[in-house]
């Protein structure tokens, strides 16, 4: 059985009673605006015009863009060896106001290259792209690589460094194993010692390592009789925020290579370019490397673009180009 005690508030006691105000009590003037077919009307126009002028800025803006498309992804497929042939016309987009007909078709090649990485010899894929630029292009002029199908979003992978190391601390052993940058933040050498990955984690891991070389502009039949290098810069292709952030490591290191006296290790997927390890004749410097501040800048998706070189000065001219790039396929985990 319920029961109702009156009582009263005795003086110096708390109470959860709310004070008697229009805000406390919920008295507070209210505006409730009645939308008339008018009203709404003028309203839905009014957003459509700031949206519709906003759409017409990025068409002009994107119609202003000159853009070449190559695709190498298959060069390495390619059944003749060093022989150019006709591209695929699914691997070559091009936006340009001009036309490219009745101009050379565009055609690629495969061959090898050797490269050497301190003392040791190795063989790539040469792809050779041979096309037609039917506009003169005014700087800048940006090279860019394009990647499909390799999510950078991934929780795991974004979070994947070290930040302290990036930014030339020494992080000892300990920290590195406590750290976000996953699978990769150790190694195991020959003499069974465990030393620290520099630069940990697989955002550095996967770093896109492909070669580009400059575009060399080749001869044609109603002009000059030489080819010309298209000068490309690899710096200044990074933000200043990430230039900001990225200095050269304080690890110690050996003098020459076979040393001992060191911590760290390249990571997995950097084996060939560093194959006897880090010494003061090959150290890499995050600081000097624009385009590892690009690769380590993730994107959201799964296709993204990240710039390569730049020409900010030099029109690149109409006529018939020629770009070779090394292909060299990442090694080592990513997720």
């Amino acid at each position: 059985m319920a029961r109702f005690r009156p009582g009263k508030e005795v003086a110096g006691e708390k109470t959860n009673k709310p004070k008697d105000t229009p805000f406390k009590q919920q008295r507070m003037k209210a505006w409730e605006p009645i939308l008339t077919p008018k009203t709404s009307t003028r309203i839905f126009l009014f957003i459509g015009i700031i949206f519709l002028a906003i759409g017409i800025f990025w068409l002009v803006v994107n119609d202003q863009v000159r853009e070449i498309r190559l695709d190498y992804t298959k060069c390495h497929e390619i059944e003749s060896y060093d022989e150019l042939e006709v591209m695929p016309p699914d691997n070559v987009e091009k936006k340009f106001k001009a036309s490219s007909a009745g101009q050379l078709v565009d055609q690629w090649k495969r061959s090898n290259k050797s490269l050497t990485f301190d003392g040791v010899t190795k063989n790539y894929t040469l792809c050779t792209m041979e096309f037609f630029l039917p506009e003169e292009l005014q700087p800048p002029v940006l090279y860019y690589y394009r990647l499909t199908n390799f999510h950078q979003n991934h929780r795991e992978y974004v979070n994947s460094r070290d930040k302290k190391q990036l930014m030339g601390d020494s992080v000892s052993i300990n920290a590195i194993k406590s750290s976000d940058c996953g699978p990769l933040k150790t190694r195991q050498t020959e003499d069974g010692s465990e030393e620290i990955i520099f630069p940990c984690g697989m955002i550095a891991n996967s770093y896109f390592n492909d070669t580009f070389h400059d575009p060399i502009r080749l001869p044609s039949s109603s002009g000059s009789n030489q080819t010309h290098t298209y000068n490309m810069s690899r710096t200044g292709i990074a933000k200043d925020i990430d230039r900001a952030i990225y200095q050269s490591s304080s690890y110690q290191i050996p003098a020459e290579a076979g040393g001992n006296d060191t911590v760290i290790v390249p990571p997995p997927g950097w084996v060939e370019r560093f194959p006897n390890g880090y010494h003061a004749g090959n150290m890499f410097n995050p600081a000097e490397d624009e385009s590892f501040m690009v690769w380590m800048r993730t994107s959201a998706g799964n296709r993204f673009a990240k710039l390569a070189m730049r020409n900010n000065d030099d029109a690149m001219e109409r006529g018939m180009y020629r770009i070779e790039v090394i292909s060299r396929k990442a090694q080592g985990p990513f997720l």
